[in-house]
């Protein structure tokens, strides 16, 4: 499994030495994805907060993955929900962008999209594919910076926009919502052309 955090790295080595446990990670990293709407629904500077949410989820899904590549007897339980509790996490980040003022048809079209290319990576690594050999436009971590964008734009429209700021915070989290979506279908060309290319002599 490829981490983000290197085990050797000063990060690496915190996270290893604090001992967390892997189902507590992914549960606070889906419990601050879940946090977002919220603050999106208070409004005002408040959209702001969902830049450290994000953040804090981006950790957790790193440490657990660090931990996961590292530990022999993960628990079958946590590797079934983690996935689960990913898509969540995304569902409740698009779903915050469209109470910004994203198109729903632009947000549905993401969801699916990167809905496909986590199957289709899944499924890749199920036919032996465990190490594509590439970092894709349809990582995790892109979307995680798209959306930190998106929702750090929205917040200082709302501190600073004035009598226009919901104009100008529809704009903004529909140009977030565009880039997503269109690095999310070029991730998913991407991952399609290495696994048939891997896969040609089938």
């Amino acid at each position: 499994m490829r981490t983000r955090v290197p085990a050797d790295s000063l990060v690496g080595r915190v996270i290893l030495s604090a001992r967390f446990q892997p189902g507590a990670l992914v549960g606070v990293g889906l419990l601050a994805s879940l946090l977002v709407p919220l603050c999106v629904l208070v409004g005002g500077p408040v959209i702001l907060a969902a830049l450290p949410l994000i953040g804090i989820g981006a950790l957790a899904e790193a440490s657990y993955m660090l931990l996961a590549a590292r530990s022999a007897n993960l628990s079958r339980r946590v590797m079934v929900f983690e996935p689960l509790a990913a898509r969540m996490a995304e569902a409740a980040w698009l779903l915050a962008l469209w109470l910004l003022g994203a198109p729903g048809w632009a947000v549905t079209v993401t969801g699916a999209l990167c809905w496909m290319y986590v199957l289709t990576r899944a499924r890749a690594r199920q036919v032996g594919l465990n190490d594509l050999g590439m970092v894709t436009l349809g990582e995790r971590s892109v979307r995680e910076v798209v959306v930190a964008l998106g929702f750090g734009a929205a917040g200082v429209i709302a501190v600073a926009g004035g009598g226009q700021y919901e104009d100008w915070i529809g704009g903004a989290v529909t140009v977030a919502v565009t880039a997503w979506m269109l690095l999310a279908a070029l991730g998913l060309l991407q991952l399609v052309i290495v696994v048939s290319t891997a896969l040609r002599n089938d």
